[in-house]
C-alpha cells in the first residue's frame, strides 16, 4: 500500500525524535509512547500486529505473569501490562541496549514500572555470553550468531527461561520471537515445559521449516496442543501457522 506508507512517513516526520505521543488505536490506545524513528510507526499508531494484540487480550488475565522474549521496543510489553494489571508482572527480554532503554522509557511513562522489568539479555539454550548481530539499532531482525553481510554485532549476556523463572517468577504466558532460535530457547525451558507445576502457554513466531520442526517436536513431546491466533485448534500433523499459540493439554479451552 504505497500511498498509505507514504502518508504515514509524512505524518511520522511531524514528530521529533524522543517526542511523547498518545497511542491512537488498538489495545494500547491512550497509553503514552516515546517516539523513536528507528522503530516502526505501527507501534505509536497502535495498529501493529492486531491479530497478536487480540490473542493477548484473549489469553491474558489480571494477575498473570507475562514474559516478552525478543521484546524489541516493548510495544507488546505495554499491551500485556495493561491486561495483567498491577497484580501481575511483565518481564521483557532484549539484548540490544537501545531496545532495553526504549522498553524502560515506555514502562516508566505509563506508570508500569512497579510490575514491569526490562532485562538486557538474550534468551537462549544456555546461560553465558554470545554474539548478537543486527542490521541497525532498533532492528527487529537481530539474532544470535556471527554478523552477516552489512550487519553489526556485539557481545551480550544470555539467559534461559528456566533461569529467568528462578529470578523473576514462573511465567503464565510467554511471547517468543527470537528470529529462528525458538527451538534453542525451548531447550533452555525444560523445567517450564516438563514441570508438574503450572506450565505456561506460549505465543510463538516461527522462522522457517527447521524452526517449525524443532519447536513442534519440543512442545508436542511436552504434551502441548496448538492453536492459531483466533483460538482455533491446529492438529499436530498440520503445518503450524507463522504465529501460533501452544497450551498444555490440561488447560485447553
Amino acid at each position: 500500500m504505497p500511498v498509505v506508507g507514504s502518508t504515514l512517513r509524512k505524518l511520522a516526520r511531524r514528530y521529533p525524535e524522543g517526542s511523547v505521543v498518545e497511542v491512537r488505536t488498538g489495545l494500547a490506545a491512550g497509553l503514552k509512547w516515546k517516539r523513536h524513528h528507528r522503530y516502526v510507526n505501527g507501534y505509536w499508531i497502535g495498529h501493529f500486529e492486531l491479530a497478536i494484540q487480540n490473542a493477548l487480550k484473549r489469553e491474558l488475565k489480571a494477575g498473570d505473569t507475562f514474559y516478552d522474549a525478543g521484546a524489541n521496543a516493548g510495544f507488546f510489553t505495554l499491551v500485556a501490562a495493561r491486561l495483567v494489571g498491577p497484580a501481575g508482572r511483565c518481564v521483557a527480554f532484549d539484548p540490544a541496549p537501545v531496545n532495553c532503554q526504549s522498553i524502560q522509557e515506555q514502562v516508566e511513562l505509563n506508570g508500569f514500572a512497579p510490575y514491569c522489568t526490562a532485562v538486557q539479555k538474550a534468551v537462549g539454550g544456555a546461560v553465558g555470553r554470545a554474539t548478537f548481530s543486527f542490521g541497525w539499532a532498533g532492528s527487529p531482525m537481530g539474532h544470535l550468531g556471527g554478523a552477516e553481510k552489512g550487519e553489526h554485532s556485539l557481545e551480550v549476556d544470555v539467559t534461559t527461561l528456566d533461569e529467568a523463572a528462578r529470578a523473576y517468577g514462573r511465567p503464565t504466558f510467554v511471547k517468543l520471537d527470537v528470529e529462528g532460535a525458538e527451538g534453542d530457547v525451548l531447550a533452555g525451558a525444560k523445567g517450564l515445559l516438563d514441570s508438574g507445576a503450572a506450565r505456561p502457554a506460549w505465543l510463538i513466531e516461527l522462522h522457517g521449516p527447521q524452526c517449525e520442526a524443532d519447536v513442534k517436536r519440543r512442545l508436542a513431546d511436552s504434551g502441548y496442543r496448538f492453536f492459531d491466533l483466533s483460538g482455533q485448534g491446529v492438529s499436530n500433523g498440520s503445518t503450524l501457522p507463522h504465529h501460533f499459540i501452544a497450551r498444555p493439554a490440561q488447560t485447553v479451552r
